[in-house]
């Protein structure tokens, strides 16, 4: 973008109508990812009515359908991941839920644990398809203020699934929730026909006339459409972005661009599993029985599903205020000296003032807190008898804090991250590794409880996510109020630091202003003006590149000074 070009920075309030414009297909798009929410949540309400059916399982069948779903997934991801760089976002948001509707119907026929097996693998391809389509499609129509509120929807909307899936199978059997979740599949295609294609597939794919009307559905008429355009073409024609042919976007696969965001999300990923996040989900019943709990198993599901719901709600609150390292990384911890006689009041306090009070992460952040609450919970079975509902306020504040960070910042820090040009099928291929880690997690974890003991397996399951912490501390970046454009550049090494180009300009466009009024401004804003110059000459290529460097430090610099205070 050239100096004398309007920037789009700051981006518009969270109650403007362009805002509003992207809140409301954000809720529209991530109404597909209640069918994930759905397919998930069905193994914990299904498994307990599973053995006083008339369908006989054994150990072995019930962990092949609670875990086939995620081993079967990655074949949609890829499917999906490859299909929605080819024709599009939008037809894929279409067609994804004809085989989740197809394995419904054949799931709730079933009368056999092999049918059982065959129907959940339908739905886990028709899944995967799902997973890897919404983020990609509310990551390129959302500004970024926006983008983290937006992208943290998905994980709300499959708590949605999740919360409904165990409300309705505490009125219904297992075959009716079957053709529930059917109808909700064949409802979505219709639905999402009417849904536009993004401006970034379009901007690849097609003309920059199509990627402009596109644009302007996603935001309001007073928006500065001619700014964003100006941004987009510079970055179409800096990175030279187009379709590309499969041996060109192979190539593009291994470039440090794709492989430097890929590893560092593969290994955010397995800390996520470690922690036993998609365990938590999938076999809540199950554990609440475990636990010494003296609340009901499906009235506890019902109770964590809501807990899930409200956290998604409150995470999509602090995400438009705070960045992505706070939310999973904290470099406070919190110190308690606890007895016996106030650890319940402690916990409950936790999860009420975690809540309602974002200040509360500060002291304890999310992964430090899942690692806690399980530590503590595993101890806790271990040396206690009786029954008592201090296990449900555990999982209650495990819950709140998983999904501050490790249920929603792994895949929404993904497409951030990703380059446009592979990003369907990098996302595709980082769904289908995560599925994988969730399909070992979840065939495993039976023979894990039968081997190690159940409390000791949630101790392990803590442990290892307090040891994760140390990995993000280190090496997660910070993208809010970051364009997709600056991401992408920062990794293709045309920026030498992840800060916004557009604040920095929209700081020296205001500097100019107030010089021009006031001769006597203040000397800090001489200082940013003189920091972000463009070089007055450019005969010498060799000068002009120096005070580029010179730019780049300054900028990184001050970004530093203004964390540090």
């Amino acid at each position: 973008m050239q100096p004398n070009q309007l920037s789009t920075y700051p981006d518009p309030g969270f109650w403007t109508k362009t805002s509003l414009i992207q809140l409301g297909y954000g809720l529209w798009v991530n109404l597909s990812m209640v069918v994930i929410g759905l397919a998930f949540g069905f193994t914990a309400v299904a498994m307990p009515q599973l053995k006083e059916s008339h369908i006989e399982t054994t150990i072995s069948d019930q962990s092949w359908i609670a875990s086939v779903l995620t081993l079967s997934a990655p074949f949609g991801c890829i499917i999906s991941g490859y299909s929605i760089d080819k024709v599009g976002r939008r037809i894929m948001l279409i067609v994804c839920h004809f085989p989740v509707a197809l394995g419904w119907l054949y799931t709730g026929v079933a009368t056999s644990a092999e049918s059982l097996i065959v129907g959940r693998i339908i739905i886990g391809i028709g899944m995967g398809m799902a997973l890897s389509v919404p983020r990609p499609y509310l990551t390129e129509i959302s500004l970024p203020n926006m983008r983290g509120v937006i992208g943290s929807f998905p994980n709300l909307a499959m708590s949605v699934g999740i919360t409904a899936q165990a409300a309705l199978g505490s009125f219904f059997k297992w075959t009716t929730l079957c053709y529930i979740s059917m109808f909700y599949s064949l409802a979505l295609m219709g639905f999402n026909y009417f849904l536009p294609e993004t401006p970034y597939y379009l901007l690849m794919n097609d003309t920059m006339e199509r990627a402009e009307a596109s644009l302007r559905k996603f935001r309001s008429s007073k928006h500065n459409i001619d700014a964003e355009m100006d941004e987009l073409m510079d970055f179409k024609m800096d990175n030279d972005i187009h379709g590309l042919p499969w041996k060109e976007k192979f190539a593009a696969l291994f470039k440090r661009s794709s492989c430097k965001p890929f590893f560092l999300m593969m290994t955010y990923f397995t800390i996520t599993q470690l922690a036993g996040i998609s365990v938590v989900i999938m076999w809540t019943v199950d554990m609440l029985e475990r636990s010494k709990s003296s609340v009901d198993a499906h009235t506890g599901n019902f109770i964590l599903g809501i807990t899930r719901f409200l956290s998604g709600v409150f995470t999509s609150i602090i995400i438009f205020k705070m960045g992505r390292r706070p939310l999973a990384l904290t470099s406070g911890t919190l110190q308690i000296e606890v007895s016996k006689k106030y650890i319940e009041s402690i916990l409950f306090f936790l999860y009420v003032a975690t809540m309602f009070n974002p200040l509360i992460i500060i002291f304890f952040h999310p992964g430090l807190g899942v690692g806690v609450v399980f530590v503590f919970l595993g101890f806790f079975i271990h040396y206690t008898e009786k029954l008592t509902h201090i296990p449900l306020i555990c999982y209650m504040a495990y819950i709140t804090f998983a999904t501050l960070g490790h249920y929603t910042l792994p895949v929404l820090i993904m497409f951030e991250l990703y380059p446009l040009q592979v990003r369907g099928i990098l996302g595709g291929i980082s769904t289908s590794i995560m599925n994988f880690t969730i399909f070992g997690m979840n065939k495993f974890y039976p023979y894990m409880i039968d081997t190690f003991g159940f409390a000791n397996t949630i101790i392990a399951f803590g442990v290892l996510s307090l040891i994760g912490n140390v990995f993000l501390y280190f090496y997660l970046p910070e993208t809010k109020d970051l364009t997709l454009q600056e991401i992408e550049e920062y990794y293709n090494d045309r920026r030498p630091t992840l800060t916004s180009q557009r604040r920095i300009m929209s700081m020296h466009t205001l500097s100019k202003q107030v010089l021009s009024r006031n001769d006597t401004a203040s000397k800090s804003l001489i200082k940013i003006t003189d920091r972000h110059k463009k070089p007055k000459s450019d005969k010498s290529k060799t000068k002009v590149n120096t005070d580029k460097k010179d730019v780049a430090t300054s900028i990184s610099l001050s970004e530093s000074d203004k964390h540090d205070k």
